[in-house]
């Protein structure tokens, strides 16, 4: 009986110091927008804009994060930060997170992209791994969705 409550006792502790609360959710990501930064021969370097939304009734502390991104579903850049972020419970932060591409990468968008699809926007879908203070280890995410565009005026008269 004792062997019973010994191992009981452990369960109850471990599962008290996992630090996630339950029902938690990763944060969702969106890219906001793409600058250049640098311009090489072989490489070219990017800012890329991420919003990240925490759906959760408590804050979240991201300590890193990684990504792929496609733009218009071809490879178009990786990413990583290691910069500490927080989120806000029912909130979202915005973070700048620097990209790399090869020349090869860049040279196929600006061959298939035409000034129609730039209007509409980009197609895009990021997708990696990122690190919570709440949660033990690496925790993969993927989200897609569209990028840039022109706003769409309003039709009709205003009164």
């Amino acid at each position: 009986m004792s062997f019973r409550l010994f191992v009981v006792s452990v369960l109850l502790v471990l599962v008290g110091c996992s630090g996630l609360p339950p029902k938690a959710v990763l944060p969702k990501f969106s890219v906001t927008g793409i600058e250049i930064t640098g311009l090489g021969l072989l490489e070219q370097q990017f800012d890329v804009g991420l919003r990240l939304t925490n759906t959760n009734e408590f804050d979240l502390r991201v300590e890193a994060l990684e990504f792929d991104l496609e733009v218009n579903g071809r490879e178009f850049a990786k990413g990583m930060s290691h910069a500490g972020m927080l989120i806000p419970a029912g909130s979202s932060a915005e973070v700048q997170v620097a990209a790399i591409t090869q020349s090869k990468n860049l040279l196929e968008q600006f061959l298939t992209l035409s000034p129609e699809a730039l209007k509409q926007g980009l197609p895009y879908r990021i997708k990696g791994r990122v690190k919570i203070d709440k949660i033990f280890g690496w925790m993969p995410f993927e989200y897609q969705g569209v990028v840039g565009g022109e706003e769409k005026k309003p039709k009709g008269i205003a009164i």
